[in-house]
């Protein structure tokens, strides 16, 4: 029998879907057993609220005791800004017995994202009684699996459920989640189930995705993951505006995004949080967040759809002090700064706010401590608030011991006042260390603008020198530090004084002045002054440092001092002896000794010589003076005048009168350093009873 010729409706611009759909289903009523029939319908364009279709058309063929067959074409189709395809072609076997049913579906699509995709399935629409249901099934290599159960009832209520699963490499390139060059893989399974009153709204929603061994990697590897397993669940209802619940699990993997690194706990770390949606803002509230090992925290989200900033709030945090800096806090360090190589322990509370910028901070800190390689804080305390609209907050910090380059500092109780910009004290404070007492009379700080450190003002009173000396591995001697502090500042890791430092010591004074410090807490800290000495008493100081016995009074200064990591670099140093009224200037065997060996002789020599001078306890001198050059490790060396090609260390005066005078001008730093220790070692100190 010969078929009869197609039937065919108008290319129409933006032909209405609903007379799309009466012509398409008029072609089951002209199938009929007795002979075959065509039925084939075409729109140039059919759209509806932010999308729309082109070139569409649909052939329905009817064969004489066969089934019918059914083909449809698509041209491209843009959904908002986004194009899924350039073309859609389909075929499959249809019957319609009982209800429709599309069996053998064959499905190519061209043109996409995607690329070229193919798929297979088959889909089943069922009306009885004014109910109806269709089933959906479409499978293929890259389009994954697809499940798709609609449910009508005569009333327009609906449910809609669908369930797939499809591999991430091609979706996540297509859809843009990750940018252009970026490598992902990871397989995605998904299930959702939505209803409604009418099929032009949607009341009620619920989903579940589950990412099995997820991947993402960066071109440059900054950013990464592997073997990321997750799952994000949640529901929404419509209730004069939407509002639901969401969940993100984490069970598994590790995500890397410079400068973090997180790996997965043991147990999963999971977010939640109720939602709600209106025309002009959305909201996360009650939201909890709870990371095995770190700690739980709960969180709020707000953000006007127009306009306004986003509001965020992260509330009763309860943390592990160690995990928080050590995952948290100390990739976002320098890897040189003395804070990175920190160990910190304790319990930490605390609730922060920002709009997005930090706006306020709560906190109270239990058990803290606090170690480096140059300081430690322990048994530390400390609660406070600081707001950024509020002139002024309060807050205390406490600890019960601390070490400073191993020197130990007593108990510290602190209050200060917090405003937007910084601190101050709310009143002086004394730390009390090595027997004596450092007095801060003004400490401040500011975090804000090119400038941000801190500043402070103060005074060292009884400081024993002996523990000093000790601790600090210098040669020992004793007597206490009074020293006053002009305003000392600390920016960006160094420390620098506005002012001049000055200290009493052995019975004279100490200047120091163009003082800083670069790189004070860090690995290897550089000092740079200026110094200055007047009125020193020798004798104490020869007493301390068992040089022998010198009697005078010394000035002298270093100029352009440079200490790295502690340790003289370079300076301009020359010290020598004043005549003061009341002051003998006296010297004995001993010291004479050790001067000879410091400018580089062996000593008094000759037998006689020796002898006749140790008849005497002391020799009298007119001027006493040595000058040291240091730089690159090498000491240039000089005296109170020169003679006869070398230099005069001491200038002797009376009977028996003794000169030293040294030839050695260049010696190493090492060498002369050397020389000091065994002019320092040679015997028992004499004593001259005065």
């Amino acid at each position: 029998m010969q078929d009869s010729k197609p039937l065919r409706l108008p290319k129409t611009t933006g032909f209405r879907l609903r007379y799309w759909l009466i012509f398409f289903c008029a072609g089951f009523l002209l199938s009929g057993p007795a002979w075959a029939q065509t039925l084939e319908i075409t729109a140039a364009r059919v759209q509806g609220a932010a999308w729309q279709a082109q070139h569409l058309k649909v052939v329905l063929r009817t064969h004489a005791r066969k089934n019918a067959s059914l083909e449809f074409l698509a041209g491209t189709l843009q959904i908002g800004k986004q194009r899924p395809w350039q073309a859609l072609q389909g075929n499959c076997v249809l019957q319609t017995r009982q209800g429709w049913s599309c069996s053998a579906l064959h499905l190519a699509i061209s043109g996409s994202p995607w690329g070229a995709l193919q798929g297979t399935g088959r889909f089943q629409v069922l009306r009885s009684g004014g109910l109806g249901s269709l089933h959906f099934l479409l499978e293929g290599a890259k389009l994954g699996k697809l499940t798709l159960l609609a449910r009508s009832a005569a009333s327009g209520r609906w449910q809609l459920q669908t369930q797939g699963e499809v591999a991430l490499t091609d979706w996540v390139a297509a859809l843009h989640l990750l940018p252009a060059h970026w490598q992902s893989g990871g397989e995605l399974g998904w299930q959702m189930h939505s209803s409604g009153a009418s099929w032009s709204h949607i009341s009620a929603v619920h989903f579940r995705a589950q990412l099995h061994k997820g991947q993402f990697s960066s071109p440059d590897g900054l950013q990464a993951a592997q073997n990321v397993a997750a799952q994000l669940s949640g529901d929404g209802h419509l209730q004069g505006h939407w509002q639901g619940h969401v969940q993100l699990r984490w069970d598994e993997g590790g995500i890397l995004w410079s400068p973090w690194y997180w790996a997965a706990p043991v147990r999963p770390v999971v977010m939640e949080s109720r939602w709600r949606q209106s025309a002009k803002s959305w909201h996360l509230e009650r939201g909890q967040i709870n990371w095995p090992n770190l700690g739980t925290a709960k969180f709020a989200v707000s953000e006007p759809v127009q306009g306004s900033k986003l509001d965020w709030h992260l509330q009763d945090a309860d943390v592990a002090l160690a995990p928080l800096f050590t995952t948290w806090i100390k990739p976002l360090l320098p890897a040189s700064s003395f804070a990175a190589q920190a160990l910190l322990a304790g319990h930490l509370h605390f609730s922060v706010a920002g709009n997005p910028a930090l706006r306020s901070v709560h906190w109270d800190l239990q058990h803290g401590d606090f170690s480096t390689q140059q300081t430690s804080l322990a048994g530390v305390f400390s609660h406070g608030a600081w707001d950024a609209n509020i002139p002024e907050e309060k807050a205390v910090f406490k600890w019960q011991s601390a070490t400073l380059y191993h020197i130990p500092l007593g108990p510290l109780a602190v209050r200060v006042a917090l405003h937007p910009g910084g601190f101050a004290l709310q009143q002086p404070v004394d730390l009390h260390l090595l027997g004596g007492v450092l007095h801060f009379q003004e400490l401040s700080g500011h975090w804000r603008g090119p400038h941000s450190g801190f500043s402070m003002q103060g005074n060292l009173q009884g400081v024993s020198m002996k523990s000093l000396t000790q601790i600090m591995h210098w040669p020992p001697f004793t007597g206490t530090i009074e020293a006053s502090i002009p305003r000392l500042t600390y920016h960006a890791g160094t420390i620098q004084t506005s002012g001049e430092l000055s200290a009493g010591i052995f019975g004279g004074k100490l200047r120091v002045s163009d003082l800083q410090v670069q790189n004070f807490l860090g690995v290897m800290p550089l000092l740079r002054a200026n110094v200055s000495v007047q009125g020193l008493q020798l004798k104490p100081l020869t007493d301390a440092f068992h040089f022998g016995y010198i009697s005078g009074v010394l000035d002298g200064n270093l100029r352009n001092l440079y200490l790295l990591n502690w340790s003289p670099e370079a300076f301009q140093g020359y010290f020598e002896t004043v005549k003061t009224p009341g002051v003998p200037q006296k010297i004995s065997y001993q010291a004479v000794q050790s001067i000879t060996k410091l400018g580089g002789g062996d000593g008094i020599s000759g037998f006689f010589q020796g002898m006749f001078l140790r008849m005497f306890n002391t020799f009298s001198y007119s001027h006493l003076g040595m000058g040291v050059d240091l730089s690159n490790g090498v000491a240039e060396l000089s005296g109170v005048h020169p003679e006869n090609g070398g230099f005069v260390i001491l200038q002797g005066q009376g009977l028996p009168r003794v000169d030293i005078v040294g030839y050695n001008r260049r010696v190493s730093w090492d060498e002369l350093l050397a020389r000091l220790k065994t002019a320092m070692e040679t015997g028992p100190q004499m004593h001259t009873g005065e």
